[in-house]
């Protein structure tokens, strides 16, 4: 595994900016993938949308890996900055990424137990 930190596992700082309906950087190959899309508004905590408000994301591609960390990835590989619009909505195109097994032990074990959810982040079937 990687070394814990507070933005996660692979991070890299400086992710391309994408405007908020995006499709992340990929290769052909992951574009043949199951789609993923992620949408939503970000708000404050009153409730008011927050334009221009910035969204990390990262993730595997459907083989396990992470771009800037696979030589055989091209850089910026399934990442981007997404940058909200004026009403702080974004919709975000991707691909599933490999599932993967969540530690089991310490706090984030005690607490995948107590809610009841398996171990294993799945990917769904294909439509």
């Amino acid at each position: 595994g990687t070394k814990g930190s507070i933005e996660g596992p692979y991070y890299l700082p400086d992710a391309p900016l994408l405007p908020a309906h995006c499709t992340l950087p990929m290769r052909i190959v992951d574009a043949r993938e199951t789609p993923f899309v992620m949408h939503g508004q970000v708000t404050d905590l009153d409730g008011n949308p927050m334009a221009g408000a910035t969204i990390e994301i990262w993730h595997a591609d459907a083989e396990g890996y992470y771009s800037g960390f696979a030589p055989h990835l091209p850089d910026w590989n399934l990442r981007g900055t997404v940058v909200t619009d004026g009403e702080g909505r974004y919709e975000i195109t991707t691909i599933l990424p490999a599932p993967y097994r969540i530690p089991t032990d310490g706090p984030t074990g005690k607490f995948i137990e107590a809610a009841g959810w398996p171990s294993v982040a799945a990917r769904a079937p294909a439509p």
